[in-house]
């Protein structure tokens, strides 16, 4: 999956791509735009105009389309998304308390229900995953999160993970974390609980988000405010995620690949007619979903889980 810095802030992918391009020279042509983004004339000049209304560019007189300062553009947009975010953070909350007050008796046994112990817990969440047919979302949190990822009866159902970075980082050291067929996988810096979504219609959540305690208790909540809740959620640090896995951008393999050739910095800049900062940047980003320290462990990666293949 292409890395998608500004996804979040409602940027098509190819101006996702172009803006970056852009802040590296000093004006553009669009058709040079286009050869570089490998897309029709006629998206590369859609994504510039898209960026021009997003104040992110402007063209010139003289044809050529310039970046505007990213801070004037980018930070009222980070701004939105971030109080976006706060409030859906009190959202959930508010409705954990007026799920207290307002759904006792029976109506909450038909929203909430509790599984207890171990067997019972391995039992109904292996019936979950089976049952699913479209999707299943996952909080994998805490120690070995990463060594137990998701699969699915039908493998036609999406599988979407959130892994934290120290468990990432941890693996990394013995090779490195291992997605199913059909998984995609994120990284994000901390997640709040332990979580299953199975269709968007059932949510299983351990009471300890961690560790295994003697008598686990697994809480198995139905269609409500509450669901969609944690849905929202799932959805709102998902996006702010980093891809796990090979670059599907052709610029990044080919750095990848000339990386593991041992070329320069500068001589991978020419070779794709962008600036070195651009090129180490894409670099950088590529260590960060790995989990990587360095280049070397980069490359390491790169080779032993054959992405350059072919």
């Amino acid at each position: 999956m292409t890395e998608r810095p500004f996804e979040a802030l409602g940027l098509s992918a190819d101006a996702d791509r172009a803006y970056p391009l852009l802040i590296a020279t000093r004006g553009v042509a669009t058709a040079e735009l286009a050869r570089i983004l490998g897309v029709p004339g006629r998206l590369a000049e859609a994504a510039c105009g898209e960026l021009a209304a997003r104040g992110l560019a402007e063209q010139g007189a003289d044809g050529l389309w310039y970046p505007l300062p990213p801070q004037a553009g980018l930070l009222p947009m980070m701004s939105r998304v971030e109080e976006q975010l706060r409030k859906g953070r009190e959202l959930l909350d508010h409705l954990g308390v007026v799920y207290q007050r307002v759904h006792e008796g029976h109506r909450a046994e038909e929203i909430v229900r509790t599984v207890q112990g171990a067997e019972a817990i391995a039992r109904h969440t292996a019936e979950v995953h089976g049952a699913a047919r479209e999707e299943l979302l996952f909080f994998a949190r805490g120690p070995g999160a990463a060594e137990d990822l998701p699969s699915a009866a039908d493998p036609h159902v999406r599988r979407r993970v959130l892994l934290e970075r120290a468990e990432v980082e941890a693996e990394f050291a013995f090779g490195g974390v291992q997605a199913p067929s059909g998984t995609q996988v994120r990284v994000v810096e901390r997640l709040p609980v332990r979580l299953c979504i199975a269709d968007r219609r059932t949510a299983m959540l351990p009471l300890a988000a961690d560790g295994a305690p003697p008598d686990p208790v697994l809480l198995v909540i139905g269609p409500s405010g509450l669901l969609d809740a944690l849905v929202s959620l799932f959805e709102s640090l998902w996006a702010r995620g980093v891809p796990l896995g090979p670059p599907q951008d052709d610029v990044r393999l080919r750095i990848l690949s000339m990386l593991v050739g041992g070329s320069t910095d500068a001589a991978m800049a020419r070779a794709l007619g962008v600036a070195v900062r651009t090129v180490q940047r894409h670099i950088a980003a590529m260590e960060r979903s790995v989990g990587a320290d360095n280049r070397v462990q980069l490359v390491w990666h790169a080779a032993r889980h054959g992405w350059l293949d072919g």
